[in-house]
């Protein structure tokens, strides 16, 4: 019996304070002032004037608490501790995509198809870019993204042989922005 005395005593305690919450927010303060000014501002004539609606709506101390209780659920605390290591480790991660990038157009330029064309020996290849930009962010309900943006280059190759076209300056036949975006999960960035 003495228990359920003190769960009653806990809820009113529980329910006072947040009426109190209530009663001395600032919002609560702010609409008790506007509701006495719309009650003042009456015209020559006797009406009552109409307020203008507010431009920006404020949160009420509910939607306040509504908020800050679904941002401390254990799934989203869980998810807000791994986007801590997420976005530590992103930056390594962005440095070896970059060492990736270098590796696949070097295997791009090692394995030129070349094709006969107007009687030159022609090829196509992709490179790419230095990494322009490396972020990391967290989704509205807190799951880690990772984004990556880089130039991707497509050149041509022309000479008389397969050795000349090699040795000749690429000409740019198309330049891609590219961006990447990535997940983390089981402690590690996914493509």
């Amino acid at each position: 019996m003495k228990h359920i005395q003190n769960v009653g005593v806990g809820a009113a305690v529980t329910a006072l304070a947040i009426a109190a919450l209530i009663g001395t927010s600032p919002a609560h303060a702010q609409s008790q002032l506007d509701a006495q000014a719309s009650r003042a501002s009456v015209s020559d004539t006797g009406l009552v004037q109409e307020a203008s609606a507010s431009p920006v709506a404020k949160k009420t101390l509910g939607q306040k608490v509504k908020a800050l209780v679904t941002r401390l659920t254990p799934d989203r605390i869980k998810r807000d501790i791994e986007f801590r290591k997420a976005s530590a480790l992103f930056p390594e991660f962005c440095r070896h995509w970059q060492q990736d990038l270098h590796e696949r157009e070097t295997n791009n330029l090692s394995n030129l198809k070349f094709s006969q064309r107007d009687g030159f020996e022609t090829a196509t290849y992709t490179a790419y870019g230095n990494i322009a930009t490396c972020e990391s962010h967290q989704s509205k309900d807190g799951y880690s993204i990772g984004k990556i943006t880089y130039e991707e280059y497509t050149y041509y190759l022309s000479g008389k042989s397969e050795d000349e076209a090699r040795h000749a300056p690429p000409k740019t036949i198309n330049d891609l922005r590219t961006t990447e975006i990535f997940r983390w999960d089981k402690d590690k960035w996914f493509y």
